[in-house]
């Protein structure tokens, strides 16, 4: 493309320069995708960081696309200080509903037309804000969701409440109350406390929510936008089953919607959804697919109305079993699987314009787009890669490419399977830069075990010398990285630049393999796939004459942290490691992070077993901190209820302790999505943490690790 070459020629003569810290704010990605109805065009935001000296903000844009034209330029249609999002092209293609957030006001549901020039415009006002817009097959309705706090509905809910000897609506916060009346007015003047937040009164399971508490519940409602005259707003439900994802059949008569299994159990106990219909007017709300074995999501409609596109996961044993396609028959009430011979979950399954399915699935390191029909399951896109957002109508997919050489860009598909690159949001600075490019293999462990793993040398490496390397451990424990993976591809270009080598793998517990693979570390977080991690670094350092067996360090996030703290427990051959909002105390974590219920899956129980508790504290790295004589930085925000703080503190306070060289670093304002998501300064600041916190022994003189 022009831009591509115009870079080169500037470039031509100039020496190209490894990754650097700010070009973190560089990086823009596609965050969704929507194909016009005639394949003529595509919609699609972009995520870009804004800098105003050193004030850097997150923006999400909307950008136009023509698929007709070769030369066609992407054309920018939203601007301003903030993010749009949940992109919805009406039925004839003509306009665009979005989602906009920012301005101090909360998220609504704004319509433009979606080629021409045009103003936006607001349609929704609620009070709780406004999403996920679904255009009616009339074009002149838009359906959209809200969700309404518990407090606000207008009957009790449907469920139990769980709190002790109390029930739904017996107390009234809008009246005065009196702390010295009766047991009424009593009650009265509390709920007006609580609902203002001083004390917060808590009495449900899953009360944490990713930075905060979150005692109240909210509960999705639908709502539908008239259009013509007025834009009138009209509620269809009322009731205490929350609604998401919901599609309208191919007539606009009905609604298919996931949503909360029926009874009367609470929501924080169950970790299933069913599949709901309801008439177009919110009537005769009836679950058709609410099974205790099963857990079913994202339903949509094959266009002859009577058949279900369904994703569906076996409940026993949720933290290791894969989803999969089905297609439902209504009339029937039959499953077909799709695809049943892929093993790895399916993901962003849609029906195409020639009733194949097409989904994404993460798969040895890359995420490959699928396309089944009948018998046939093909890879469309392939390799060494991953498939972010996508979509299709008429033939053309287009979708978001992530990749070694390029971290996100935009391509079409046609139907005759040719390809070609749409955008260029990365790939000007590109030019420029130095990368690291990883090599893969494969190892096997000596119970069979196969791992995937991939090594990247440092920038610039020279035949005959020998540099340090980092062992990075991803976390999950079933997430994967790999050449297709977005979040750490900063990271490791960055320690590669600085001179660093980068080995990483795929450990037992990962995602990608298959159900086998994923539960290979039931009950034995540490042990196995410490093993297999390590067993990668060992593989790397037999191989690559340029690898400096004495100059090794180790860092992780979230469960990966918890990896870290265990190795080096277990292993002192690392000069210096950093764990990043780690879980150290599996029961400290069972009562302080929202991800408590990792600990039944992972390991068959609660804490308060006995047998159970043995494993978790046989288990838990800080049982063997005193084992610990690695230089160690902690990380970890302040605001991460994912994990939970207080662990950190303890791993922190007992090294100190034990006289142990230990650096705590804590981070203001923020949860577990710092190195993903946080605010860019942090981010930057965190990277740059742990080279600094490695670079004070990375030196061929430095001191070895305390050893007493």
């Amino acid at each position: 493309m022009w831009k591509i070459a115009l870079a080169i020629a500037l470039l031509d003569g100039a020496e190209k320069q490894p990754v650097t810290t700010t070009d973190i704010l560089k990086i823009r990605k596609v965050t969704e995708v929507k194909v016009s109805p005639d394949g003529a065009f595509a919609v699609y935001a972009v995520q870009s960081i804004h800098s105003e000296k050193e004030n850097h903000t997150y923006r999400t844009h909307l950008w136009f696309i023509d698929l007709n034209s070769r030369d066609a330029k992407p054309r920018q249609l939203t601007f301003g200080e903030r993010s749009d999002s949940g992109i919805a092209l009406s039925p004839d293609g003509k306009m665009l509903a979005f989602v906009r957030a920012g301005e101090k006001r909360t998220a609504q549901v704004w319509v433009m037309p979606a080629s021409a020039s045009g103003e936006a415009r607001p349609v929704t006002s609620l009070e709780h804000g406004a999403a996920n817009p679904v255009w009616h097959p009339s074009r002149r309705r838009l359906l959209v969701s809200s969700r309404t706090p518990l407090s606000k509905l207008d009957a009790a809910p449907g469920f139990d409440s769980e709190r002790p000897r109390r029930q739904w609506l017996d107390a009234d916060p809008k009246a005065a109350g009196n702390p010295d009346g009766d047991r009424k007015a009593i009650r009265d003047w509390l709920e007006k406390n609580s609902a203002a937040g001083d004390p917060l009164t808590i009495h449900r399971l899953a009360y944490q929510g990713e930075m905060g508490i979150e005692n109240e519940m909210r509960i999705a409602h639908l709502y539908t936008v008239d259009l013509d005259g007025e834009q009138k707003t009209t509620q269809l439900t009322k009731a205490s089953t929350g609604l998401e994802r919901c599609r309208y059949s191919p007539t606009g008569e009905s609604l298919v919607c996931t949503g909360n299994p029926a009874g009367t159990q609470h929501p924080d106990r169950e970790r299933r959804t069913a599949i709901w219909m309801l008439n177009a007017d919110g009537s005769n709300l009836r679950p058709v697919l609410d099974d205790a074995e099963e857990s079913y999501s994202d339903a949509s409609f094959y266009p002859d109305g009577k058949h279900l596109l369904v994703t569906a996961q076996r409940q026993d044993e949720p933290m290791f079993r894969q989803s999969r396609l089905g297609r439902y028959d209504l009339a029937a009430k039959k499953m077909e699987w799709i695809g049943a011979e892929w093993k790895s979950n399916t993901e962003d399954a849609l029906i195409a314009s020639d009733g194949a399915v097409l989904f994404t699935s993460p798969w040895h390191g890359g995420s490959p787009l699928l396309r089944s029909k009948g018998a046939k399951l093909e890879r469309i896109v392939d390799g060494p890669v991953g498939v972010g957002v996508f979509d299709e109508s008429a033939g053309r997919t287009v979708y978001s490419l992530i990749s070694v050489p390029n971290p996100n860009e935009l391509y079409l598909r046609d139907k005759n399977g040719a390809t070609r690159q749409l955008t260029e949001l990365n790939s000007t600075w590109l030019a420029g830069r130095i990368l690291s490019i990883p090599r893969e293999k494969w190892i096997t462990r000596p119970d069979g075990v196969k791992v995937q793993t991939w090594v990247m040398d440092p920038v610039r490496a020279q035949n005959g010398k020998k540099y340090p390397w980092v062992l990075d451990i991803h976390g999950g424990p079933t997430a994967m990285w790999g050449p297709g993976e977005l979040s750490m591809w900063h990271e490791f270009q960055l320690l590669c630049s600085w001179g660093y080598g980068v080995v990483y793998s795929n450990p037992r517990g990962s995602g990608g393999y298959g159900y086998e693979h994923q539960k290979g570390n039931y009950r034995d977080w540490g042990h196995g796939p410490a093993g297999d991690v390590l067993a990668a670094l060992d593989d790397a350092a037999a191989a690559n004459p340029l690898l400096d067996k004495d100059r090794l360090f180790i860092t992780g996030g979230s469960y990966a942290g918890y990896l870290t703290a265990w190795i080096i427990a277990h292993d002192h051959r690392f000069k210096a490691a950093a764990a990043q909002r780690g879980v150290y105390d599996l029961t400290t974590f069972y009562g302080e992070g929202n991800a408590f219920r990792l600990v039944k899956n992972a390991f068959g129980g609660r804490p308060y077993q006995p047998e159970v508790r043995r494993i978790l504290d046989a288990q838990s790295p800080f049982t063997h901190v005193a084992n610990i004589r690695t230089p160690f930085l902690i990380l970890h925000g302040s605001q991460d209820l994912r994990t939970g703080v207080s662990q950190s503190e303890m791993m922190y306070r007992a090294l100190k302790d034990l006289g142990r060289e230990v650096e705590y670093v804590r981070y203001p304002g923020v949860g577990h999505e710092l190195t993903r998501s946080g605010a860019p300064r942090q981010r930057m600041d965190h990277m740059l943490r742990i080279i600094e916190f490695f670079e004070r022994y990375a030196a061929n003189d430095a001191p070895a690790p305390v050893s007493q």
